[in-house]
């Protein structure tokens, strides 16, 4: 069974509760900052997606390859309780398309007159794949591919170009043209959990809310997000449970430290290319590893804390000199 790559150790994040049903009745029309075109259904999805979008189009340079950026994130109607459903059907139309749940300020999302509380009905004449037949799948594997698989629908009409959306909005349809930016891969997913993680999938990256929680302010939220974003930019496999156990045994399976140190490093580039704070990162890493630091390296398919401050302190030091980006020292 393919496992996540967590932050700290092998294992598998446990199943996210469903999402609450969404207590604002209409979406608002700006954050409480004011800031023009910028809405959300939950705020602390915004601040997450702010946070990676400013990542993944300052690190542009950095990345392999080109990603349509939008600047907005989804809901669906399979990741409600089932009890909220009908609930988030009445309000927003769930059951006809994916919803917008969050635009943010200046993004082309936000230019394309989009807000949250919008349901993509179409994106160039396709129609999405029928949520309430998605939301009906029982195994949480099999819908939550299914969910994916209706962004990567919008991803691929945008790399053509500017995509043509149908949207549903209080009831009434319209019509708005959508662009992108190139941009790294930064899918991001916030996560109802109390453990205090953050994974990439290969694809995605989920971080939980009790992780938002304990970060204590936007820097150390992007050496986060950094980390795990890097992960799926260089293209490494989530890890397996078995790899993290040969691991702790010395036995690099699949180079799994290498690409931990990688992903340290590269997060770190990220970071400097956005323009948050280096020096947030080896204090977040000692608050957040020290504590788990007995733990047997046996059981961990990450490098030990001492390592990981060695790692930070060399790339930031690499950083400040101008050196260029290395994968592998």
């Amino acid at each position: 069974m393919r496992r996540a790559a967590a932050l700290l150790i092998a294992g598998l994040l446990w199943p996210a509760a469903p999402l609450p049903a969404i207590e604002a009745k209409a979406p608002p029309a700006a954050s409480a900052a004011g800031e023009a075109g910028e809405s959300t259904l939950r705020r602390a999805d915004l601040r997450v997606a702010k946070v990676a979008y400013r990542l993944a189009l300052a690190g542009r340079p950095l990345c392999p390859g080109a990603w349509p950026l939008t600047g907005m994130l989804f809901h669906h109607l399979a990741e409600y309780e089932v009890k909220d459903r009908p609930l988030m059907v009445a309000r927003y139309g769930l059951d006809r398309g994916p919803g917008v749940l969050s635009v943010i300020a200046g993004s082309p999302a936000a230019r394309a007159g989009l807000v949250a509380g919008d349901v993509f009905l179409a994106v160039n004449g396709a129609v999405f794949p029928s949520p309430s037949e998605i939301a009906g799948i029982r195994e949480r594997t099999v819908w939550r591919r299914r969910l994916e698989a209706t962004e990567r629908q919008l991803e691929d009409a945008l790399r053509q170009g500017p995509a043509e959306l149908l949207v549903l909005r209080g009831g009434s349809e319209l019509r708005l043209r959508l662009d992108s930016l190139p941009a790294c891969l930064g899918r991001i997913r916030l996560a109802r959990s109390d453990q205090t993680n953050a994974f990439a999938t290969g694809t995605y990256v989920v971080m939980t809310t009790s992780m938002l929680d304990y970060v204590r302010n936007d820097d150390e939220l992007a050496v986060v997000l950094g980390h795990e974003m890097a992960h799926d930019i260089l293209g490494h496999p989530a890890t397996r449970s078995e790899e993290g156990v040969l691991a702790g045994l010395g036995i690099h399976a699949s180079n799994i430290w290498k690409r931990e140190a990688d992903a340290d490093r590269f997060g770190l580039r990220l970071m400097a290319a956005a323009g948050y704070d280096l020096d947030a990162a080896i204090p977040f890493w000692r608050r957040y590893l020290g504590k788990f630091d007995w733990f047997p390296q046996i059981f961990r398919s990450h490098p030990s804390l001492g390592a990981r401050e060695r790692i930070a302190a060399d790339e930031i030091a690499a950083i400040r000199a101008g050196q260029p980006w290395r994968a592998g020292i």
